[in-house]
């Protein structure tokens, strides 16, 4: 019970320094991609840290994500152990001959190569998430920054990228692939991914059997078609949800539900009240005009609700990462169709509670 405690308060430190990133500004006039979200291209409220809330709070499948960040992290690592061996004048092919002979670009398909520099183009970010996040941190192991992740009292091997004292060895290359594996991959594992049958069994082989000399596999390629897999589930069928949840919405889903009960609330107050004038033929009939005000807010919470865009939300220039905890909206395309919505449900709420609070004054009072 304790390790739990101190992972998931190790986990809420890292969510807080990712949220306290600086972000670059890229002026996108279009939405954005999930290549560029996973390079942390993007700013609130569509940044990575905006998608990993939302794939573990709504779409439960944070799992996903956090395996293709770990494995970004390896072939990372794998990246450095190879500029290690060429700092120090080592063949790669003798010393580390599993990189060259599984990397797909030797593979028949000749498009295998441009296809990995394209998932691969993410590491400048992630390395530099790495740096930052180990002098800002004295936690051990960061594995995906602000994700929970399996711990051990082994040293770290990735959050020293930048400021390590020695080269990288191949024990820590194959502790990191073994990581992954048992934590994504086996089954029964701690956060077993769904992945189709032909890719796991060559991951198992890979990590189980299969190896050159006296080394098993530990090579970046291992996951490849693996994150191929996870990236095209993740472009296809979460990310267009949380791109219509950020970029056309700024509520988290408590929020939006007691808006729900708000705007009920409202509505039955102003009706309550411009009734209550009606059968009790109170005059002048002018009066009943102040049924309009909890008639409005009613409408315009029923309205977020339907839309859940908070136009008090896009007034702020802020959206509601979870309950009651808000980031400033740093997109300025996202924060257009913010400002276009939100005078679209103000507006509309205006004209709706305009009309009813009309016909309420227009009606003849009759006491009963």
């Amino acid at each position: 019970m304790g390790s739990q405690e101190i992972t998931i308060n190790k986990s809420s430190e890292k969510s807080q320094h990712l949220a306290k990133a600086r972000y670059h500004s890229y002026k996108l006039d279009r939405l954005p991609t999930l290549q560029e979200v996973l390079s942390r291209k993007t700013a609130p409220p569509v940044c990575l840290f905006n998608f990993y809330l939302y794939m573990r709070d709504r779409e439960n499948t944070s799992e996903y994500l956090d395996f293709y960040l770990d494995v970004l992290e390896h072939e990372i690592l794998c990246k450095a152990y190879v500029k290690d061996l060429k700092k120090l004048g080592l063949d790669v092919n003798i010393e580390y001959p599993e990189y060259e002979r599984f990397r797909p670009g030797t593979s028949k398909n000749g498009n295998d190569k441009s296809k990995y520099n394209t998932f691969i183009s993410v590491d400048s970010s992630v390395r530099r998430y790495l740096s930052s996040s180990s002098r800002g941190s004295n936690n051990t192991y960061t594995s995906g920054g602000f994700r929970n992740s399996v711990r051990s009292n082994k040293t770290n091997i990735t959050s020293s990228f930048h400021n390590r004292e020695r080269p990288f060895t191949r024990d820590e290359l194959r502790e990191s692939a073994e990581r992954i594996y048992f934590k994504y991959i086996f089954e029964g594992s701690e956060k077993e991914i769904i992945l189709s049958r032909d890719i796991r069994e060559k991951i198992t082989h890979a990590i189980e059997e299969e190896g050159i000399s006296q080394h098993k596999r530990d090579d970046p390629w291992i996951y490849y078609e693996a994150k191929k897999e996870i990236f095209t589930f993740m472009e296809s069928e979460p990310f267009p949800r949380f791109l219509k949840c950020r970029a056309f919405g700024n509520m988290s889903q408590l929020q939006i539900i007691m808006r729900l009960f708000i705007g009920l609330f409202f509505l039955f107050l102003g009706f309550s009240i411009v009734l209550s004038l009606i059968f009790l033929d109170i005059k002048p009939k002018t009066i009943r005009l102040w049924s309009f005000i909890p008639i409005f807010l009613g409408v315009k919470s029923l309205i977020t609700y339907l839309t859940k865009l908070s136009p008090l939300f896009v007034l702020l220039k802020i959206s509601e990462t979870t309950f009651f905890q808000f980031q400033c909206v740093m997109e300025p395309y996202i924060y257009s169709l913010h400002v276009k919505k939100g005078i679209k449900i103000f507006l509309q709420s205006l004209i709706i509670s305009i009309i009813v609070t009309g016909i309420f004054v227009a009606v003849p009072g009759y006491r009963l």
